[in-house]
């Protein structure tokens, strides 16, 4: 059932890339600026230190940078990835986001899945079904329509919730605005702090954590909170590679596609190979000079690995989306190169072994496209 069900996620996606090309606008830079009154028909795509949407987007917003805020209307999802996310406008669909600040002070229609230092959602701010929320503090205001799952040191309920909740916390607080339609069930070393005035119209029952650390969440939440802060991670890298290293990500890109198999040979041949040469440079060098040669090659062994799955990733994406019929647009390949790679990572066995695959993969591109960018490019015509 579980591989069915990444397999049926893969299918979703592979129908996503399949739509025409004019149904995505994409847009990279500084700053990315929505403005009031602007119009955004299709999804967008933004990229950028600074992402504003404050005028309307008719699709899903999928943003990635330093600061992301929505004070105009999504009509669709929002997937963000930044330091800090701000929402105080309308998403009609559901968010999903990571970052250092989530703050949520408009209405949201659907859910909404967050992992940061701190997430917040205000007095103001309205979730129309469910929140799935992780993090040091989390603080939930305003309205929350269904059921709430939350992870983190510190929870504060300062609102409405209006199913049922289960949380695992180091402390939870329900303050006097504080209503629980349903059931409150929390794992936690100490207990809740309930003002006189919160409300729980269903049963309250605590468990303690067995000693030692408590762990942020468990079963699926914490199965999903990890993907996404994998995948956030990732991406990042990914996009520092795109935007600063534009030829090296090309030359690996097309490396992949062009000689996979070729490209698999050589990354097998880098793991294991390159930690010999590296400790045989070393001690030649010690006889003969040229030690730090091996320190050279060690940085490039480990640098390597370090990008070889965004390398893989993008790879995969461009097959997709030439497989698909969609101009390979680099951040739209790599994003849906991640997505694919790590959901097949939650296969149990098949998904190690393919992401194993995939570093050898961007191993072997990474050292086909820095050797290859020693050589100049014939100039184009």
């Amino acid at each position: 059932m579980h591989v069915l069900r990444v397999i049926l996620l893969i299918a979703v996606i592979l129908t996503l890339t399949a739509t025409p090309a004019a149904a995505a606008d994409i847009r990279q830079g500084n700053e990315v600026v929505i403005g009031t009154g602007e119009t955004v028909e299709d999804d967008l795509y933004a990229f950028a230190g600074t992402v504003s949407i404050n005028g309307t987007v008719h699709g899903d917003l999928i943003a990635s940078g330093q600061n992301v805020s929505v004070d105009g209307t999504v009509t669709g999802d929002v997937l963000a990835a930044a330091q800090v996310i701000s929402i105080r406008g309308q998403v009609e669909g559901s968010i999903r986001a990571a970052g250092a600040s989530i703050f949520i002070d408009g209405r949201v229609g659907g859910d909404i899945f967050g992992a940061g230092n701190e997430v917040t959602v205000s007095a103001k701010g309205q979730i129309g079904r469910d929140a799935v929320v992780a993090g040091s503090t989390v603080t939930l205001g305003g309205q929350i329509g269904r059921n709430v799952q939350a992870g983190s040191r510190a929870v504060t309920i300062d609102g409405r919730v209006g199913g049922n909740m289960t949380a695992q916390v180091e402390s939870l607080k329900l303050t006097e605005h504080a209503s629980i339609d349903g059931s409150l069930t929390y794992t936690s070393p100490t207990e809740a702090s309930v003002a006189s005035g919160a409300v729980v119209r269903g049963t309250t029952s605590r468990s303690t954590p067995p000693q030692g650390p408590v762990p942020v969440a468990q079963g699926p939440a914490a199965i999903a909170i990890d993907w996404l802060r994998g995948l956030v991670g990732l991406l990042v890298l990914g996009l520092f590679i795109v935007f600063f290293f534009p030829a090296f990500a090309r030359r690996s890109g097309e490396a992949l596609v062009r000689s996979p198999f070729l490209t698999l040979a050589i990354g097998a041949l880098v793991l294991i190979g390159l930690p010999i040469l590296a400790v045989v440079f070393f001690v030649l060098g010690a006889i003969v000079g040229g030690w730090w040669l091996g320190l050279v090659a060690l940085a490039f062994y480990f640098a390597a690995i370090a990008v070889s799955v965004p390398v893989a990733a993008l790879g995969l994406g461009a097959s997709i989306m030439r497989i698909t019929g969609r101009p390979s647009h680099v951040v739209i390949a790599l994003f849906v190169g991640l997505i694919v790679l790590l959901l097949i990572g939650l296969v149990p066995i098949l998904g190690g072994l393919v992401i194993f695959i995939a570093c050898l993969l961007g191993l072997g591109a990474t050292t086909m496209a820095v050797a290859g960018g020693r050589h100049p490019e014939p100039a184009t015509a």
